[in-house]
Formats: C-alpha cells, sequence, structure tokens
C-alpha cells in the first residue's frame, strides 16, 4: 500500500502542477486581453474556477500525504515519539471520520451543482466541486494507510 500511495502522489503532484500552470495561463491571458487588447473572454472566469478548485483540492491531497501542510507543532515536538504517534493517530481518526463526511456531503453538492452551468458556457458548475468528494477518498486512503503504519508502532522519531 505504500508504494501505491507514493506513486499516487507522484501522479497528483504533476497533475496539480499542471492544474497551477493552466490556471496561471488563463488569468494572465485575462489580464493581458483586459488591460491591452480592451477586450475580455466571458469563459475565463469560469475556466479560472474550475482550475483553482481542482488545484487546490488536488495540492490539499499531496501536502497531506507528505505531512507538508501547515501544523502548528511547538507543543507536539516536546512530546516523547510514542505520545506524538499516539496523538498523530487520534488525529488522522478523527481525520477519517470528517473524510468520509466531506465525501457524502461533497456528493450531495455535486448532485445540486450539476444542474447549474456556468454563467457563459454551458458546462455544470458540478465538476468543479467533483474535487471535494474525489479528492476526500483519496485522501480517506492515505490516511488509512497512516493509520495502518501507526497501528504496527512504526512511525519515525518525530512521531509521523
Amino acid at each position: 500500500m505504500d508504494k501505491f500511495a507514493e506513486k499516487l502522489t507522484w501522479v497528483l503532484e504533476r497533475i496539480a502542477a499542471v492544474l497551477f500552470i493552466l490556471l496561471f495561463s488563463v488569468v494572465l491571458l485575462n489580464i493581458v486581453l483586459r488591460n491591452v487588447f480592451g477586450d475580455a473572454w466571458l469563459w475565463i472566469p469560469g475556466a479560472s474556477r474550475l482550475l483553482f478548485i481542482w488545484t487546490v483540492f488536488i495540492g490539499t491531497t499531496v501536502l497531506y500525504q507528505r505531512h507538508d501542510h501547515l501544523v502548528m507543532d511547538f507543543f507536539v515536538m516536546k512530546m516523547k515519539p510514542h505520545r506524538r504517534a499516539r496523538l498523530e493517530l487520534v488525529i488522522n481518526l478523527a481525520f477519517l471520520v470528517f473524510m468520509v463526511l466531506l465525501t457524502i456531503y461533497g456528493f450531495m453538492v455535486v448532485r445540486v451543482r450539476m444542474n447549474i452551468s456556468y454563467e457563459t458556457w454551458n458546462f455544470p458548475t458540478g465538476y468543479a466541486y467533483l474535487a471535494v468528494p474525489v479528492t476526500a477518498i483519496i485522501m480517506a486512503l492515505l490516511c488509512i494507510n497512516k493509520l495502518r503504519h501507526y497501528v504496527r508502532g512504526e512511525y519515525d522519531e518525530r512521531g509521523v
């Protein structure tokens, strides 16, 4: 399961990078069109929103797996490694519950948003919000893999 998590994270990292480059390009195009040519392509705000949502959620998934997200660990780092591991176990159990709820309610939002199109193009906004349950499922799988290590007592000196 570790190899699968590693490969999946590698793929997601590249997808997030490509989406970010696309987002940057679309926003840059919008700036140039408006300020240089005095023109606007009406589909750009919707495309920007779609790209932004997917980029953020996929990027968050990678950060979670790599344990690179913003953490406040001043007090945690003063704990002994086995206590940090127990705390990580509790945090990841709570995170897993949250991911299950995010998946359930995410699909409910997607279902509603599939009936709402972007303002200027006939494309459902539900595809943007599909990022929520899709990445929640992926993060839940990654969380289960992490929990497997904590239960076995396999953690590094940081308790991670």
